[in-house]
């Protein structure tokens, strides 16, 4: 009897490959490049937009320094300033003295209005009004921020 040699056998399994997803980078890429071709650009316009001219210098910090008048407006309708009660005539005289003061350039000088919320709003029209009439155009009005 004659053996047979049996041939030794490879076992073939498939294996399982990693499947985590992977993330194409080239999009990214391109959207970089183009992010920075845009602000290279961006700034040479910017560039040609600013003149070679001499500006002039600052003196001290109050050259530029707006004045800041603080105008209430009371519920009945009263115009006080620094605890004074003043009429539209009187609001007139002292925005002409801080015009005065600030060298009689209206954007010097800024004008806040606190006006009572249960007022009416005349009060706070007339001060508008006359605040235009003297060509004061910074005015703001203050609110109070919910918290």
């Amino acid at each position: 009897m004659t053996k047979e040699r049996q041939q030794p056998t490879m076992k073939l399994t498939k294996r399982r490959r990693d499947t985590r997803p992977e993330m194409d980078m080239t999009p990214m890429i391109d959207i970089v490049f183009l992010l920075i071709i845009f602000f290279m650009t961006v700034t040479q316009v910017s560039k040609l937009n600013k003149e070679q001219v001499e500006l002039p210098k600052l003196k001290g910090s109050e050259d530029q320094k707006p004045a800041v008048l603080t105008i209430n407006v009371t519920e009945d309708e009263e115009i006080i300033i620094s605890g004074r009660s003043l009429s539209v005539d009187d609001l007139i005289a002292m925005l002409n003295r801080e015009l005065r003061r600030v060298g009689d350039n209206p954007r010097m000088l800024s004008v806040v209005i606190r006006a009572d919320q249960r007022g009416r709003s005349g009060g706070v029209s007339s001060v508008v009004r006359t605040l235009k009439r003297l060509n004061i155009l910074k005015v703001r009005i203050a609110v109070e921020v919910p918290q």
